[in-house]
């Protein structure tokens, strides 16, 4: 018997992508006897958070191939992943 006992709240809030970069000051440059310096910082899937009580692992996707793509399969969430946090810092020297 099919039942609403498996409908879940997925309501989420992420904080997707940024980017933090500086260029250096041209006195600054030329006293280090380069053209330009800019550091960086760049994340990706930094925060994601799921409303309270949700099972799930992540909200946004659902893997709906295979065995899955029915809707007699019930429970939560099945054959996701968790989403990947990605951070890279970086030095862009010009000579």
């Amino acid at each position: 018997m099919l039942t609403d006992y498996v409908v879940e709240d997925a309501s989420y809030y992420a904080l997707r992508e940024v980017i933090i970069g500086y260029t250096l000051p041209a006195n600054l440059i030329k006293k280090l006897h380069l053209n330009s310096l800019r550091i960086y910082f760049s994340g990706q899937n930094l925060f994601f958070h799921n409303a309270e009580g949700y099972r799930g692992i992540n909200s946004e996707a659902r893997f709906i191939t295979g065995p899955y793509n029915t809707p007699l399969v019930d429970g939560y969430q099945r054959g996701s992943f968790p989403t990947p946090k990605t951070i890279l810092f970086g030095l862009d020297i010009n000579f």
